[in-house]
């Protein structure tokens, strides 16, 4: 019940989207409104709690700032920046799941027809880059064709960042010492294939620090973790990859 009452407050509040640049800055930091959404409509047993979960997430995917633009020197929100979240938290597998469901409310077939479209046209717009910086900067790593050879063969150079900064790189080492062991294995793996295709990789993986924090993880009790680091600092240290895989 008090999932429901959480669920509904967020719900009712996203009528307020179009009308006020500060709730839809409030819903878009850190993602978090869109996370904890997403996990309703993915792990709820009643109907209930999905049907005005997903209200809540088709009104934040098709809020504007149309009526009430941003002031000068705040971010721009609008439902493309929250349908960008839902895609990064993986809503559009979460709503294929759903389809296959049996619902007795007809407004929550309707629901996900409508939210699947708009996340399917959203992903088709961005390009495999967009969508692995997307979910780099989520924090919610999931396996997938992003995290390839043959993406990082293409892309390597792409986590550089307009501003040399390396930002992406630093979010992936900080996601080595995430709680999630699938998320901190991939991590690895992505550090690994960017020090492999990125001129001098190696040296500036190790400046920011990740060889400190991928060693004590070859030791972890998870087999798959401890695999994926192990290939992550053979990576850092091996001139010649190709020639020890």
């Amino acid at each position: 019940q008090q999932l429901y009452e959480l669920t509904f407050c967020l719900w009712c509040m996203t009528y307020e989207l179009n009308g006020s640049p500060n709730i839809r800055a409030d819903f878009a930091k850190d993602g978090a409104a869109v996370e904890a959404l997403t996990i309703m409509v993915s792990t709820a047993p009643r109907e209930k709690v999905v049907r005005v979960a997903l209200s809540a997430l088709g009104n934040l995917a098709k809020c504007t700032n149309d009526e009430t633009p941003e002031p000068a020197g705040m971010t721009a929100v609008d439902g493309g920046v929250f349908l960008t979240d839902m895609l990064a938290c993986k809503l559009l597998k979460s709503i294929q799941f759903l389809e296959e469901r049996q619902f007795t409310d007809p407004d929550i077939v309707e629901d996900i027809k409508n939210l699947h479209k708009l996340l399917a046209d959203n992903y088709k717009e961005m390009s495999r880059w967009e969508v692995y910086k997307t979910e780099v900067e989520s924090g919610h790593l999931q396996w997938g064709s992003t995290h390839t050879e043959a993406f990082f063969k293409e892309n390597a150079r792409m986590i550089e960042g307009k501003d040399s900064d390396f930002k992406l790189l630093k979010v992936l080492i900080a996601l080595l010492s995430s709680k999630d062991d699938e998320i901190a294995a991939i991590a690895c793996h992505d550090i690994g294939e960017f020090v492999r295709f990125y001129p001098n990789g190696r040296a500036i993986a190790k400046r920011l620090g990740a060889k400190e924090l991928v060693m004590p993880l070859i030791e972890h009790e998870n087999v798959d973790l401890q695999r994926h680091a192990l290939q992550c600092v053979s990576k850092m240290m091996v001139q010649n990859w190709e020639y020890v895989k």
